[in-house]
């Protein structure tokens, strides 16, 4: 039977967390989105945003970093399992030469311990690193929320580990975005949020990109032809 890579990726990805306690979602849920992204045209050595619906959401993503070749490669219900099966698709064809990534709610939401949430995103950081050595990946904090409060505690824990491993390795710049989510008792403030509770609002974009465009400018004059 012929192997179509993105559906290698799903059977390698599947078998690489087969010993694992908690079932990922399944991948193949998003073949339609990837279908469309395997369509597309291809940008070669821009920056590349991809992750959850938090990134997918961005609609004003050009606007907001006008200058910079950013692409928008985010999929809205998506795990680090996800970025690890369809990695050929969503960040590899482009070879960026910065990768901004969001995950890890959605994770813990599938009940996913931090520690499997950590392995999961690690794993897809580490493929990156492996096929992309001169990618300079940015890591933004995974954010907390109103209607995910009871999962603060595991955010924040996860967000403490992926900032230690991230210190550790050069070719990863880990940026804290959601500081400002929080009021000074931790509790997430409503004016940030869309009606779902879950998502940003325009306002909760407005201080993520005022976070992240210094950090890209910078990255970026080091790395522009």
């Amino acid at each position: 039977m012929k192997c179509f890579p993105w559906l290698c990726l799903l059977v390698f990805s599947s078998e690489m967390l087969s010993a694992e306690s908690t079932p990922r979602p399944q991948p193949e849920r998003f073949a339609k989105e990837i279908a469309v992204f395997a369509a597309a045209p291809v940008e070669k050595g821009g920056i590349v945003f991809t992750g959850s619906s938090s990134i997918r959401l961005w609609k004003t993503l050009k606007e907001d970093f006008q200058g910079l070749p950013v692409i928008n490669r985010g999929f809205g219900g998506s795990v680090a399992n996800d970025l690890i099966a369809f990695f050929d698709t969503v960040v590899l064809r482009h070879e960026p030469k910065i990768l901004v990534t969001y995950t890890g709610s959605n994770d813990l939401n599938a009940k996913l311990s931090v520690e499997e949430s950590f392995q999961d995103y690690t794993r897809f950081l580490d493929q990156v690193h492996d096929k992309l050595p001169s990618t300079k990946v940015v890591l933004t904090s995974v954010k907390i929320s109103i209607k995910r409060k009871s999962q603060i505690p595991q955010v924040r824990e996860l967000n403490q580990k992926l900032q230690t491993w991230a210190a550790e390795r050069a070719w990863v710049r880990y940026v804290d975005c959601d500081h400002y989510l929080a009021d000074a008792k931790g509790e997430p403030i409503r004016d940030y949020y869309a009606k779902d509770l879950l998502h940003l609002s325009p306002a909760g974009y407005a201080k993520w990109k005022e976070i992240l465009e210094p950090v890209l400018r910078e990255e970026w004059s080091q790395r522009k032809p």
